[in-house]
């Protein structure tokens, strides 16, 4: 079977679709030594092609056209002709016309339930094109049971078509737990311990401004020594979110910006508390990885983030602070209710792991590529 794959979110760091398809091809290329593999790529230079060309006989097909309005319709559906591939697999859009059955993995339909957090072209975009992408598709792949209900209701799809694979964590968050360089990382971007973690892209939809205002309360009532790190990339409206947080906030909290993938377990490790306070969610990346760093949790009482966390995290109302900042005072202040969190944030994450994401992704390949020979 030769699976082709859009990779080229690969190349956008600190973003959640970049881990899911960076942890998804490491995951199949350690599983699966079968099958061929083309991955359609912007820069094939990246350093994360470079890593995993290493050892393996993966292809990478540059389109080199990073605007998606010429590179989807018709760069990406010419190389899949010439190719030419079994199953095509993308996130969210894919070419109106294409060899190869299409699988499509579609994280949430967050465009549709906050279109502000969006552009207005790519949330009108995702509108236009991404129903249709669901209903050509032979199989769509989702985090969680709420996405897999939403994008069946509003997409306008039989839910037997909607595959719920759960997406990994990287094995280096567990690696850094307990190392003694841990505080090197902290130091690097300034922070000093003692603090409290939020990852994210600085965009209204994570609801940061909420999470200023609680932690501005636990402060006062506890008097936390803690300092707020909010680590992420500018998005969307980044402008405004930075303003609204730093006029809320207690003046302790502390922007990192970007931070890779080789330092984010060490940010991870040193923190008191991660809390995740996101409007709207199909996974909750974050939250997976704190679990797995032996970090406590408080997160928004949302369906997809109730459903990743299990009973590991502290569910509160996104738009409650004075909620948020008793919940982050309790984990903070009560050490015996901290070590049940860790604990059961610990057998949690170990059921994450992107070679159960790839073995449950290759079986999805294998309906799409079956129905196809079946149609033939």
């Amino acid at each position: 079977m030769r699976i082709g794959i859009d990779a080229h979110a690969a190349e956008r760091d600190g973003s959640g679709n970049c881990t899911y398809i960076r942890g998804l091809i490491r995951g199949l290329l350690e599983l699966d030594r079968e099958n061929d593999y083309i991955l359609y790529v912007i820069d094939e230079n990246h350093p994360f092609y470079r890593e995993i060309r290493e050892g393996s006989e993966i292809r990478l097909h540059p389109l080199r056209i990073k605007g998606p309005l010429l590179r989807i319709p018709v760069f990406l559906a010419a190389a899949t002709y010439r190719d030419p591939i079994d199953v095509l697999h993308v996130q969210y859009i894919a070419p109106p016309r294409h060899r190869g059955k299409l699988v499509v993995t579609i994280h949430d339909l967050a465009f549709l339930h906050v279109p502000r957090t969006f552009s207005r072209l790519e949330a009108l975009r995702s509108r236009l094109l991404v129903p249709g992408t669901a209903r050509a598709a032979e199989r769509i792949i989702t985090g969680s049971e709420s996405s897999k209900r939403d994008i069946a209701a509003n997409c306008g799809v039989e839910p037997s078509k909607v595959e719920v694979i759960p997406y990994g964590v990287s094995g280096s968050f567990a690696e850094k737990r307990d190392g003694e360089n841990n505080r090197s990382i902290p130091a690097k971007y300034g922070i000093q311990a003692p603090y409290i973690l939020c990852v994210g892209r600085l965009n209204a939809r994570k609801n940061l401004t909420v999470l200023a205002e609680a932690f501005s309360l636990a402060k006062k009532r506890q008097a936390l020594p803690h300092t707020l790190v909010i680590v992420g990339k500018k998005d969307h409206g980044s402008g405004g979110v930075l303003r609204s947080v730093r006029k809320t906030g207690s003046g302790d909290v502390l922007f990192t910006g970007f931070v890779p993938d080789e330092d984010l377990p060490g940010l991870y490790a040193r923190a008191d508390v991660l809390v995740y306070p996101s409007l709207f969610e199909g996974f909750g990346f974050p939250v997976v990885e704190a679990m797995a760093s032996g970090v406590p949790i408080v997160a928004s009482d949302t369906p997809a983030l109730r459903e990743t966390m299990g009973d590991a995290g502290w569910a509160v109302n996104p738009v409650q602070a004075e909620e948020m900042a008793a919940a982050i005072c309790s984990l903070v202040k009560d050490e015996r209710l901290r070590r049940d969190h860790i604990a059961k944030g610990l057998a949690r994450a170990a059921e994450f792991t992107w070679l159960r994401t790839a073995r449950m992704t290759l079986a999805v390949y294998e309906q799409a590529a079956a129905a196809r020979r079946k149609r033939n």
